[in-house]
């Protein structure tokens, strides 16, 4: 463990609700096998895990990007009281040995019904100028491992809609790194030409995708945009579907303002040619109903 001050410090919460049995989530993050069917951020794979689920326990996992690299993160279980609560402490050292970031990582796994609600607390130091992209990604990763964590959790417990469940939080984590990014393509690749998008700028509503506005507003910011979904659910009937959640959008704008807002998204989806396509979507804040009709931005989950 660095002694190290750190130089930034994060800390995020995250919840799931997993349409599977508390005891198969729970050995879901403590089986190599199935560890290494979801961990790591979207779009990223895993070619080596190995894990010892008991305090003291270490952990050592390679998170392959789409690029190729391979970044390693190892760490220690601190507390595992099995199908209840996992403590572990997880880092990323440099080839030499310098600690570049170190997290404290608490999952508390909660039965609702047949389902189990998942809760995920990170506590995160980054000890360099290197761990400051990884702390501006960190709820975005950790969100899209808990979606794809979802989808394995459903074809795990054989549910009818596991495939649907993986394609659509498939998309949505393309969006999420489409905002880390700002690519505008990746962004807009899974809307229906005709989709409605009620948005948080104006106009009131508009229909189809614009490349060039999506682009003009990602320009207005300085460095990555961070973007996770809270609390997102994904309800698949046929060939309908829809998803809901809390949007928390983070970063820096050109200008100098920093970002913190927490917004309200619904997007629906239609299965097209066998294809999940972004049919409607809708992003919102309340409104102050005190006679100042100020958008209230400053509300948190």
């Amino acid at each position: 463990m660095s002694a190290k001050k750190p130089v930034a410090e994060r800390e995020v919460t995250i919840t799931r609700v997993l349409d599977a049995p508390r005891e198969l989530v729970f050995s879901m993050w403590t089986d190599v096998k199935h560890l290494a069917a979801w961990w790591g951020p979207h779009s990223y794979d895993i070619p080596f895990c190995e894990a010892d689920p008991r305090p003291g326990g270490k952990i050592l996992i390679h998170m392959r990007a789409p690029d190729g690299g391979v970044h390693p993160m190892g760490g220690v279980y601190n507390e595992v009281a099995p199908h209840e609560r996992i403590v572990f402490t997880s880092y990323v050292d440099l080839p030499d040995g310098t600690r570049v970031l170190e997290a404290r990582n608490t999952v508390q796994f909660e039965a609702v019904g047949r389902k189990t609600k998942v809760t995920l607390h990170v506590k995160a130091s980054g000890f360099s100028e290197l761990a400051l992209r990884m702390l501006a990604g960190m709820e975005a990763g950790w969100a899209t491992c808990l979606d794809k964590l979802a989808g394995v959790a459903a074809r795990q417990n054989g549910n009818p809609d596991a495939d649907d469940q993986i394609a659509i939080r498939s998309i949505l984590g393309d969006g999420t790194n489409a905002m880390f990014g700002k690519v505008a393509d990746l962004a807009l690749a899974a809307f229906a030409e005709d989709a409605v998008t009620y948005d948080l700028a104006p106009p009131l509503w508009s229909v189809g995708v614009d490349k060039a506005r999506l682009q003009s507003w990602f320009d207005t910011w300085d460095g990555p945009i961070g973007w996770a979904m809270g609390d997102l659910v994904v309800d698949v009937g046929g060939d309908l579907a829809v998803a809901r959640g809390l949007g928390h959008m983070v970063g820096a704008k050109k200008s100098g303002e920093q970002v913190d807002l927490w917004t309200r998204v619904t997007m629906c989806f239609e299965r097209r040619a066998g294809k999940w396509k972004i049919t409607h979507r809708h992003a919102s804040v309340p409104f102050l109903m005190d006679g100042s009709l100020k958008a209230a931005v400053h509300l948190k989950p």
